[in-house]
C-alpha cells in the first residue's frame, strides 16, 4: 500500500466517521432516520415527509337541549380523528421551498359524509437571507398571538379555545390565501401577513350586535413580533411550539395584532347598518426550560393578554369537535349545542398555562416520562354579565418524546342564560374528558 492511498483511505474513513455523526443528529423520536432525501452531498436542498395523526376517546357533559340524530342526551362518549396531516416540504434550492399539506378535521360520528382528505396547505417561501424571506399561497401563516396559528407540541390536550377562535368564519380551517414576510434579525424575530378572507355568510345585521358581515370584507392585517432573551426559536414554519419538554432554554416575549376593515356589521336603534373593523391585539410570554438534564424534569409557562374589538356585544360560540346535531330551542341556553361554549367576543380575554416534565421511569432510554400542565382562560365580554371562565387540567404520558404521547385533560366549562334582569349569567357548568393519543411522523 503506498503512502498516498494510506492517506486516501483516511480521508474516506474521516468522511465515513463525519457522515456516521450527521446522520446520528438526524434521528427522530423513535430513534430511526428522519423521512429526508437529500438533494446535494452539502444537505441544503431536500424532499421531506411529515405529519401526524390524534384519536381522541371522549366522554361529554352537553349542553341543555342537546340532540344527537333528533334524540335528545345529556351526555355522550365517542371516538373521533381530531386532525390526521401529511405534509410534503420540498427545496430545491438554498433559497426556496414549497410546502404541501393534506389532512381532516374532526372525523366524528356525525361526520359519515363531510370529512374528506382536503389541500390545507400549498405556499412556497424565497428566502432572501435570515433576516428576510417572501413567501405566498394557502398557509397558516398569520399574526396576532403565539397560538394563533394552530398546534404544535400542546401542553394540554389542544389548543385554548380563543386562540383559533375566528375558524370557519374569515378562514378555512386556520388556513388563507395571503403573502407574508418574516425574519431573525439577532434575537428578534417578525411576521408580517396580507390575507384574503374568506366570507362568512351569517344572518341580516342585528340591533346592537355585530355580526361577521354578508358583504365582502377588507383585506387581513396581520403581525406577530417577538424578542428571545435566552434560545432562539426556529421561524421556518409558522407553527409556534407549546412546549420543549426541556430540549431548549426559551424565554420570549411577544405582541401582535390582526385587523380587517368591514369584517362586521351591525344595527343602531334606527336600523340603520353599521359597518364594523375587526381589531384584535395581544402580547404573550413564554418560558421553557431544563431543571435537570439528567433527570429529564423541565418546567414550561404561558401567559396571554388579547383585547378584542369585533364591534358591539359580538360573541362566538364554539364547540370543538362537536359531538351534537342540533339542538332544542325550548331547552337550548346561550352555549347552543354539544360542547360549545364562548370561546371570543368584544372584550379581553387573558390566559394561563403551566407544566413540566417529571423524571424519566427510565435514565438510560430517555423516552418515557409524564408530563402534568393546567389551564385557565378568563374573559371579560362586553355580550356577558358574568365573565368566562374555562379550567383544564391533564397529564400526558411521553412515549417517544412529544412523537408519542397519551394524553387525558378533564376541562370544566360554563353554561350561559339570559335571567330577567341581567343577559349572559353562569346558570351552570359542565365537564368533558378526553383522552388524546398523538403520533408523528417525520
Amino acid at each position: 500500500m503506498t503512502r498516498r492511498t494510506f492517506k486516501l483511505g483516511l480521508a474516506v474513513l474521516s468522511m465515513l466517521g463525519l457522515y456516521s455523526k450527521v446522520e446520528a443528529q438526524k434521528k427522530n423520536d423513535f430513534n430511526n432516520p428522519m423521512l429526508t432525501h437529500y438533494l446535494n452531498n452539502e444537505r441544503t436542498r431536500y424532499i421531506s415527509l411529515s405529519g401526524y395523526a390524534e384519536l381522541w376517546a371522549r366522554y361529554t357533559q352537553l349542553n341543555p337541549g342537546s340532540l344527537i340524530n333528533n334524540q335528545a342526551k345529556s351526555d355522550v362518549s365517542d371516538l373521533s380523528l381530531r386532525r390526521v396531516r401529511v405534509k410534503m416540504t420540498y427545496k430545491p434550492t438554498e433559497k426556496l421551498m414549497f410546502v404541501l399539506q393534506g389532512g381532516t378535521t374532526n372525523v366524528n360520528m356525525n361526520a359519515k359524509g363531510s370529512n374528506y382528505f382536503d389541500l390545507l396547505d400549498a405556499y412556497a417561501e424565497y428566502g432572501f437571507s435570515d433576516k428576510i424571506a417572501f413567501g405566498a399561497g394557502r398557509s397558516t401563516w398569520r399574526g396576532l398571538s403565539r397560538f394563533t396559528t394552530g398546534p404544535l407540541n400542546t401542553l394540554l390536550f389542544d389548543l385554548p379555545a380563543y386562540a383559533t377562535s375566528n375558524a370557519g368564519a374569515t378562514d378555512y380551517t386556520v388556513r388563507e390565501l395571503s403573502a407574508y414576510i418574516k425574519g431573525q434579525l439577532g434575537r428578534f424575530d417578525y411576521r408580517l401577513v396580507l390575507a384574503d378572507p374568506y366570507t362568512m355568510a351569517t344572518a341580516d345585521p342585528k340591533v346592537n350586535v355585530a355580526t361577521f358581515s354578508k358583504n365582502a370584507p377588507g383585506k387581513d392585517f396581520s403581525g406577530y413580533f417577538r424578542y428571545a432573551f435566552l434560545d432562539k426559536e426556529n421561524i421556518s414554519t409558522p407553527f409556534n411550539s407549546g412546549t420543549y419538554a426541556g430540549k431548549k432554554n426559551v424565554l420570549s416575549l411577544g405582541a401582535g395584532f390582526d385587523y380587517i376593515h368591514n369584517a362586521m356589521w351591525h344595527q343602531d336603534l334606527d336600523k340603520n347598518t353599521i359597518n364594523d373593523d375587526m381589531k384584535n391585539f395581544a402580547v404573550d410570554l413564554f418560558y421553557d426550560a431544563p431543571l435537570n438534564k439528567e433527570k429529564g424534569t423541565s418546567i414550561s409557562a404561558y401567559g396571554m393578554a388579547m383585547h378584542n374589538d369585533y364591534g358591539p356585544n359580538y360573541i362566538r360560540y364554539v364547540g370543538t369537535n362537536n359531538p351534537a346535531t342540533s339542538v332544542d330551542p325550548k331547552l337550548a341556553t346561550l352555549n347552543g349545542a354539544g360542547n360549545s361554549m364562548p370561546v371570543i367576543g368584544t372584550g379581553n380575554t387573558y390566559y394561563l398555562q403551566v407544566g413540566g416534565t417529571l423524571p424519566y421511569f427510565n435514565k438510560e432510554k430517555k423516552n418515557l416520562q409524564l408530563q402534568p400542565a393546567v389551564g385557565i382562560q378568563m374573559s371579560n365580554l362586553d355580550a356577558l354579565k358574568d365573565n368566562v371562565v374555562i379550567y383544564d387540567a391533564g397529564i400526558s404520558l411521553l412515549m417517544n418524546g412529544m412523537s408519542s404521547r397519551l394524553t387525558f385533560d378533564a376541562q370544566n366549562r360554563p353554561i350561559y342564560t339570559n335571567s330577567a334582569m341581567d343577559n349572559g349569567i353562569v346558570s351552570d357548568r359542565k365537564w368533558q374528558f378526553v383522552l388524546k393519543y398523538r403520533i408523528d411522523f417525520n
